[in-house]
């Protein structure tokens, strides 16, 4: 059993009775981790060891529907201060995880970074964060895969010296363009830089007007920059806000642990 405040009196960390609303689940949760001394602090702690003991290493899928996402939490850190503990808060949280599935999108990695991370009280409270900044990072084969749905008429590469080819994909004898990819106003632009054809490439002298493709992203998300390395490519994503409700994340951890 865990130590917990009498009903009808309210402890002092907690004096409005606030974080009661979280109810048995972080309770339960912080007497399976050893933490004694129940309180605010321990329930933000128990949650953040919770989650790194009982998932990271481990396949993860959470959400339903389009919201789906599949992974493996490779690492968790957290700092959850007294002081901010007492308002709900944790301060510099960061994750990231390994072979992500979204939708029809796949990762070999993706970091997190979560601002301004905040219990917001109602029926059910939730953990929020805003903004949180995001980077995937895709495979050439990945991101050819992805092209091959939403424009099968090209294909892709991505070479060891970090350079874009995109060629036509029934007549990849003709040629390649060289293009660099880059984020203006908030979004994806495809930009020719040369055309090629075997080992050779000429470049062009003016610039040539870019693609600018279409992507469905969520309401709230927009690409921030991206990055091309060997065989790789990195997206950076800013979310506006990301929420997270306690007693499914409390009921996640104790299905792991």
């Amino acid at each position: 059993m865990t130590d917990r405040p009498e009903k009808g009196r309210n402890p002092w960390w907690d004096p409005v009775g606030v974080w009661q609303q979280v109810g048995e689940p972080l309770a339960d949760l912080a007497a399976d981790q050893g933490l004694s001394d129940w309180g605010m602090r321990n329930a933000l702690q128990a949650l953040v060891d919770g989650l790194r003991s009982g998932l990271v290493g481990r396949p993860v899928a959470v959400g339903t529907g389009p919201g789906r996402v599949a992974f493996t939490l490779s690492s968790l850190e957290a700092s959850v201060g007294h002081l901010a503990a007492a308002a709900g808060q944790a301060d510099d949280v960061s994750l990231s995880a390994e072979n992500v599935e979204w939708r029809s999108y796949r990762f070999v990695s993706v970091s997190a970074r979560l601002r301004n991370v905040h219990t917001r009280f109602r029926a059910r409270p939730v953990l929020v964060s805003a903004p949180v900044d995001v980077s995937l990072m895709m495979t050439g084969e990945g991101l050819s895969a992805l092209l091959a749905k939403l424009a099968p008429s090209v294909e892709l590469e991505i070479t060891d010296s970090a350079r874009v080819f995109v060629r036509p994909a029934r007549r990849p004898s003709w040629g390649f363009a060289e293009v660099r990819p880059a984020v203006e106003h908030g979004g994806l632009v495809i930009r020719p830089t040369g055309f090629g054809r075997g080992a050779r490439v000429w470049r062009f002298r003016r610039q040539v007007l870019p693609m600018r493709p279409k992507l469905a992203l969520p309401d709230g998300m927009r690409i921030t920059g991206v990055d091309v390395h060997t065989n790789r490519l990195e997206v950076h994503l800013r979310i506006d806000e990301w929420r997270l409700d306690y007693v499914d994340l409390a009921s996640l951890v104790r299905k792991r642990i």
